[in-house]
């Protein structure tokens, strides 16, 4: 090579970063405009709002209640979410998924079964919670808390069902109509509660079944979805849900309940003041998740008819599109949790959780990542293929087992948050290699038929 070719190569070389560097910035400005973005600003004011009121729900209890006490809290409402995560997979997802292919009758006859099949599941949880409260195998500080949540745990259930319905039609004003209604009461029967001194983990869950169950009633007596029940109907409707369901169960059993047992594994190690300060902390960075979550309500229906309408390519762009949204703000808000995270604990919750900042500037990355396989996964269910996370799922599990083994017992609440950044970061990198093969096999097929 020539001295003159090589001054020639390296003058042009930052012309290539000059054109990745614009090109960044027009799909930032691209992703400004939009209708995503504008489409979805209802979605994430909703999560807003419910994450706003979980937020300011652990802020009232942590100042009143001492860290046992708070991590009994996360610890009852963990056994919630946990059941929750199922309720999204048998019940809610296929719904989702398989309501765009209907109308009219036959839409209210699915809307019927589905109501069927919720009804199902609240009273198997209700079973399975009054075995475990007579059988004593729980905590001590957790026994009295189990026989609360056999009344709190339908109703907060039913309630998540509504909200859900309510985004498979894409009916956002609804949604927010309900979970406003939801923060109301639910804020206002603390305040009151913890003004007159009579604040404590039974009155507390007992207003979190009230602010639940009320709206939740409204809606029943007020819905305009038609909703006719065939007992013969939903029976083939669970059938056929149940190809889908049993693959997004199965991922939701090995991988996405980790939130949900780590308080657990952190309680059996440490104590449940130490699950406390996980608990704490977690709530706080959900002021991060809740835009990952309320993109994600819109997400789910949006790429399902994406692909219905409009094939791979239209999904392509809509997930694209969605990426990029998640690592611009997340990634910013990763960089808070970092420099101010300890800052912020103490401000919110006191001086006993001072030390946390390494807690949440990890668990804010976690969120960065499974916003990543969010994106991925969403776009597997929408081509049907809710199998194909069951890969990812699985590689995950060990990795988190592996990680909560070592980690948990030597550092408690941090080990927590590495365990479950090690587990995002592997099921996203997972999925989203899944989900190039599958784009290429499905590119691949069509090419063939054509």
């Amino acid at each position: 090579m020539s001295t003159t070719s090589a001054t020639v190569e390296l003058s042009a070389q930052p012309a290539p970063r000059a054109g990745l560097l614009a090109g960044a910035f027009r799909s930032v400005a691209a992703l400004a405009g939009d209708s995503l973005l504008h489409k979805s600003a209802l979605s994430v004011f909703d999560q807003a709002v419910v994450s706003g009121t979980s937020f300011l729900t652990s802020v009232i209890l942590a100042r009143m209640f001492v860290r046992e006490e708070l991590g009994v809290y996360f610890l009852a409402l963990s056994i919630v979410y946990f059941v929750r995560g199922i309720q999204e997979q048998l019940v809610s997802a296929p719904y989702m998924i398989y309501s765009n292919r209907r109308a009219g009758a036959a839409l209210a006859r699915f809307a019927g079964s589905s109501l069927v099949h919720q009804g199902v599941l609240l009273f198997v949880t209700s079973v399975v919670l009054a075995l475990l409260a007579l059988t004593g195998i729980l905590p001590a500080g957790l026994q009295g808390a189990v026989w609360l949540l056999l009344g709190a745990a339908p109703l907060l259930l039913m309630r998540e069902y509504i909200r859900q319905l309510l985004f498979a039609h894409l009916d956002m004003q609804a949604a927010i109509a309900l979970d406003v209604a939801v923060a109301l009461i639910q804020m206002t029967g603390l305040i009151a509660l913890a003004a007159t001194g009579s604040l404590s983990l039974t009155t507390t869950l007992a207003i979190l079944a009230v602010a639940a169950g009320l709206p939740a009633a409204f809606w029943f007596v007020t819905k305009r979805l038609p909703m006719v029940v065939s007992m013969r109907e939903t029976l083939a409707d669970f059938r056929h849900n149940w190809t889908f369901a049993r693959w997004a169960l199965a991922s939701q059993l090995l991988a996405c309940t980790t939130p949900y047992v780590m308080p657990w594994v952190v309680a059996l190690t440490h104590g449940e003041a130490q699950t406390g300060t996980l608990g704490a902390c977690s709530t706080l960075v959900g002021l991060s998740n809740m835009f990952m979550q309320g993109l994600c309500n819109f997400l789910s229906p949006k790429a399902a008819r994406a692909f219905a309408q409009g094939g791979l390519a239209e999904l392509q762009t809509v997930l694209r599109r969605t990426a990029l949204l998640f690592a611009v703000s997340l990634g910013g808000i990763c960089l808070v949790g970092f420099t101010l995270g300890e800052q912020i604990a103490v401000l919110v919750y006191g001086e006993q959780f001072a030390g946390t900042g390494w807690i949440i500037g990890i668990l804010a990355l976690s969120v960065l990542a499974n916003s990543m396989g969010v994106t991925a996964g969403n776009g597997l269910w929408a081509m049907e293929r809710p199998s194909a996370n069951f890969v990812a799922d699985l590689f995950s599990l060990g990795v988190v087992i592996v990680a909560t083994v070592t980690l948990v017992p030597l550092y408690g609440p941090l080990g927590a948050a590495l365990a479950m950044l090690c587990g995002t970061s592997s099921d996203a990198a997972v999925r989203l290699w899944v989900l190039r093969l599958t784009m290429l096999e499905h590119a691949l097929r069509r090419e063939v038929a054509a």
